[in-house]
């Protein structure tokens, strides 16, 4: 996950490796300069309200399908036919009460309705880091309790899209079944050097990071060695690590400067 603005900006390449290489710029143009029918997976944590205001008047609010189509619209002509997209997005509180939006449920509705993508299964993963209550709620009034799950989204064009559940078998899984849903994915090694250097550093960008882990997993279950992974909101880059780690080809990307250099500093550390 990242900071995300809405300003059109080029995907300039930052870094790279043998394997792949990380941009800067804004998603769509990212997405636009990818040849066609080259990608596996897209794997992904798009802005939870996109450009909305999550509010409690509107929990199904339209405007988040409508931010996200345009992405999907390039997702779909850079994907194989049977490609995988895997997207982590759930609701938010609204701003002006303590309740829920499912904005999220409402465009991924609008998507399957319209008969060209599928929903091939959903993912809880255990991620008591993020999504916290506003203060007043969980600290002073004590009326909601701290969010602890994320839900990934696992859609295709295809019911068949190729996977392995061998190949994520028990993967950090310790507390679940070895081929459940729920996943209990945590830092790792490949995260260690990131943790250390960031110390009590509590950037935006900092914040709103996932453990190599969670992309690695996908990678694992959906693709191949040498296929291709794409992250077009990649944050502080732990697709891009994953993807290395696991000898897949990558392209990231993300439009804040903040956390592009984070992910830069992430790959050169990973490389020596």
């Amino acid at each position: 996950m990242s900071l995300r603005t809405e300003a059109e900006s080029p995907a300039r390449p930052v870094a790279s490796t043998a394997q792949g290489t990380l941009f800067h710029g804004d998603a769509t143009v990212f997405l636009r300069a990818l040849p066609e029918r080259s990608v596996r997976l897209v794997v992904t944590s798009p802005w939870f309200t996109g450009p909305c205001e999550p509010s409690s008047q509107d929990p199904t609010s339209p405007a988040f399908g409508d931010w996200l189509d345009h992405y999907l619209a390039e997702m779909e002509r850079v994907l194989l036919p049977d490609g995988s997209v895997v997207l982590e997005t759930g609701g938010a509180w609204a701003r002006d009460r303590p309740v829920r939006t499912v904005q999220h449920y409402a465009a991924l509705s609008r998507l399957l309705e319209r008969g060209d993508w599928y929903l091939l299964q959903e993912f809880y993963w255990y991620n008591p880091g993020l999504l916290e209550v506003n203060e007043e709620y969980e600290e002073r009034r004590f009326n909601r309790l701290h969010d602890c799950v994320t839900t990934w989204f696992w859609l295709s064009r295809s019911p068949d899209a190729p996977a392995d559940t061998r190949r994520v078998r028990g993967f950090q899984n310790h507390l679940t079944h070895p081929f459940g849903n729920f996943l209990a994915l945590s830092d790792s090694w490949a995260d260690q050097p990131y943790l250390e250097a960031a110390g009590e550093r509590r950037s935006r960008a900092d914040l709103d990071r996932f453990p190599v882990a969670a992309p690695l997993y996908f990678i694992r279950l959906l693709t191949e060695e040498g296929e291709h992974v794409v992250d077009p909101f990649a944050g502080i880059g732990s697709t891009a690590l994953a993807a290395e780690k696991a000898g897949r080809r990558w392209s990231c990307n993300d439009i804040s400067a903040a956390a592009i250099s984070i992910a830069k500093q992430r790959i050169d550390t990973f490389r020596k």
